[in-house]
């Protein structure tokens, strides 16, 4: 799954990805009163003193997204605390927090960033998304589609409301909830013919369901675009191998040993 791209890059929560919320805000049902209402506090007008901290905080945040970027974790939360510092209500420095805890291993701790990024921003969208996508991973697949609910009914621009709905199609699927899931990743593609989870996702899809020329269809589209993973070409060698087509399977096989010589299934 993909994260906003105001922060893309550095980490996908969930590579279905990702991440790429159904509250009404979250559906009161779904996280609580309490929480509903810690997500939804007022903006507070800011001051002169106010706004400085602000651009203070948002400067280290493209300090510490570079550091994260260059695989440099230690430096990465240095600069995210120094930004929470400046302003404790920067949304981006949470979200950046949970990043850097997720790239370490410390999953909950990630996920506990990504919901504070989500109150303090007053339930943004793009927050949302991210704090779904986290929980797409951990295995709470309604809860994570409501919160991708969500943020689709709110993102204004096309390409952020076609990466959750992406994000949405793919979870859904992880949750043996197939027909749910083509809607989402159908109408991604609307939005973004080109977006590579939803192609990646409905070539899986369709392979699984045996349709195999759709299969193909997907997987070609998804292997015009960069970046190209040895995941991509397996699965374009396993639709070939199912069509009886032996020439192509053999010429995925070869680019797959070629460009990915230390993967285990090239038997190097």
């Amino acid at each position: 799954m993909r994260l906003d791209r105001r922060l893309a890059g550095f980490l996908l929560l969930l590579p279905l990805l990702g991440g790429c919320s159904k509250l009404t805000f979250i559906r009161q049902d779904v996280i609580g009163k309490g929480k509903v209402e810690q997500a939804r506090r007022p903006v507070v007008a800011r001051d002169s003193q106010q706004d400085k901290a602000r651009m203070s905080a948002h400067d280290w945040v493209v300090r510490a997204t570079s550091a994260l970027q260059g695989n440099d974790f230690e430096a990465a939360e240095r600069l995210s605390r120094e930004a929470l510092k400046a302003d404790p209500a920067s949304a981006d420095a949470h979200t950046l927090m949970g990043a850097i805890a997720a790239r370490r291993g410390r999953e909950a701790e990630s996920g506990d960033w990504l919901f504070k990024a989500m109150q303090v921003s007053g339930g943004g969208a793009a927050e949302a998304n991210n704090y779904g996508a986290w929980l797409c991973g951990q295995q709470r697949f309604e809860e994570s589609l409501r919160y991708l609910d969500y943020a689709i009914e709110r993102l204004g621009d096309a390409q952020s409301r076609a990466d959750t709905l992406a994000n949405a199609g793919a979870c859904a699927l992880r949750a043996g909830n197939a027909g749910r899931a083509v809607t989402y990743l159908r109408q991604s593609l609307q939005l973004d013919a080109e977006n590579r989870l939803a192609l990646e996702t409905l070539a899986t899809h369709a392979l699984a369901q045996g349709q195999l020329l759709e299969a193909r269809a997907f997987i070609e589209r998804r292997l015009a675009l960069q970046p190209v993973t040895a995941t991509l070409l397996q699965s374009a060698e396993q639709i070939e191998l199912r069509m009886g087509d032996t020439r192509a399977a053999a010429r995925y096989r070869e680019r797959l040993q070629r460009d990915f010589p230390s993967n285990p299934s090239t038997g190097n």
